[in-house]
């Protein structure tokens, strides 16, 4: 039996035999599988020593510009003491700074450093090169398929991002 197979006969388990959502637990381990698996090769491809959280944060923290350690967290879906230790082993590495906040000085806001920005520019390069070469490889079919299914996995990951924001904020609001 494939990965795939088997990991379908595990998620479908876990929710019961007679589940009316069998097919949607299929459709979600397949897509979860394909999206790990082309993570895996990207990451094998660019060859950087980063983790997929401490990537993930310095795109997070380019994006915003500056922000909180506390936002940083609450936008990555982990908690303050675990991107604590992320960010920590980004500014040892000089990647990003921490620095005063001009509304509280009591307070520090992330910035992306130099070569915190000259490295999201060579991941980025390599991993669209890698992903051309590859894509290049398909069937026109193949690639118009991938092309109709963009504007889905964007909607996709917005979505999953504000059940993680909503189920936080009820989590939040019981303390």
């Amino acid at each position: 039996m494939s990965a795939v197979g088997s990991c379908r006969i595990r998620g479908v388990s876990a929710l019961g035999p007679n589940s009316n959502s069998d097919f949607l637990v299929n459709e979600a381990v397949a897509l979860r599988v394909a999206l790990t698996r082309v993570h895996r090769q990207l990451r094998i491809r660019v060859g950087s020593d980063l983790t997929a959280s401490q990537a993930s944060a310095l795109a997070r923290i380019e994006q915003a510009g500056s922000l909180r350690l506390t936002a940083l967290a609450e936008l990555e879906g982990i908690s303050s003491a675990t991107m604590n230790r992320v960010v920590d082993s980004l500014v040892r590495r000089g990647l990003i700074e921490r620095v005063a906040d001009p509304l509280d000085r009591r307070a520090h806001l992330l910035k992306l450093g130099v070569e915190g920005n000259d490295l999201l520019i060579e991941i980025r390069a390599r991993n669209t090169e890698s992903l051309r070469a590859a894509i290049s490889k398909l069937s026109e079919s193949e690639r118009e398929t991938i092309r109709a299914t963009i504007p889905a996995l964007e909607h996709l990951s917005e979505l999953l991002h504000l059940d993680f924001a909503m189920q936080n904020s009820r989590e939040g609001s019981r303390e």
